[in-house]
């Protein structure tokens, strides 16, 4: 037996094979790896110094830093970030409101479906009695070529104390639509069609009058069609 001889064809056959040349690569790369890492370790030379460096770089003398000033710094951006976040959704809230309202505006409206509309808000309608009926209370003025009309779920309520004022041209367009709320005080103002009526939410009648005066809808004043006597619903 050679054993020269095989060691030698073995050495050959692993050279043709590109074995050799792996191996080598193999070693060449893990001698490199150790290399980089007892240069650039935890515990180096070089990291041991790139370590004191930064924090040298990065003293900070508490003794001359306004603590009070970076306080109202820091307070102030979150502030600012704050009223971003508040703005941005009230904006998108406004929009999305706005939107919902104006999605199924009519070219035309009639005052006796107002007065319908209206009948929702009457408080304990279904208390009354089989001949009993609740009167609401609606004035409508048609002087001057205009028409003012004042409405209110309440009974016996006068003109200018009612919840709702509408004034309608002699055309139909609604040139002015208020609405008339109770203050925390208790007394009343009132609110226009304004960001903060569309913001705190629109309901019923309310919201009905709202796409009215904001599309440009016609509005038929048929007072003799209005139905202000109102029965228990239960009976009818």
């Amino acid at each position: 037996m050679d054993l020269n001889k095989m060691v030698m064809e073995s050495l050959e056959k692993m050279h043709s094979e590109g074995k050799v040349q792996s191996i080598v690569e193999k070693h060449v790369e893990s001698t490199v790896n150790d290399v980089v890492k007892d240069l650039f370790g935890n515990w180096s030379d070089f990291s041991k110094s790139l370590k004191e460096t930064a924090k040298d770089a990065l003293q900070i003398n508490f003794n001359d830093l306004n603590l009070a000033s970076y306080n109202h710094l820091i307070l102030q951006a979150i502030k600012d970030k704050l009223d971003d976040e508040i703005t941005n959704q009230g904006v998108a809230q406004i929009k999305t409101q706005i939107e919902s309202l104006l999605s199924d505006t009519k070219r035309e409206y009639k005052l006796s479906d107002l007065v319908k509309e209206l009948t929702k808000e009457i408080e304990n309608l279904d208390e009354l009695g089989y001949d009993e009926c609740h009167d609401m209370s609606l004035h409508v003025d048609d002087s001057y070529g205009s028409y003012w009309i004042s409405l209110d779920s309440r009974s016996d309520i006068r003109e200018y104390e009612c919840k709702y004022r509408i004034l309608v041209s002699s055309e139909g367009r609604v040139c002015s639509a208020k609405v008339q709320q109770e203050d925390y005080k208790g007394g009343r103002s009132v609110i226009d069609f304004d960001i903060k009526a569309v913001t705190r939410g629109l309901h019923g009648l309310e919201e009905t009058l709202f796409k009215i005066y904001t599309s440009g809808a016609r509005l038929i004043v048929d007072e003799e069609s209005c139905e202000t006597e109102i029965s228990n619903p239960e009976y009818d």
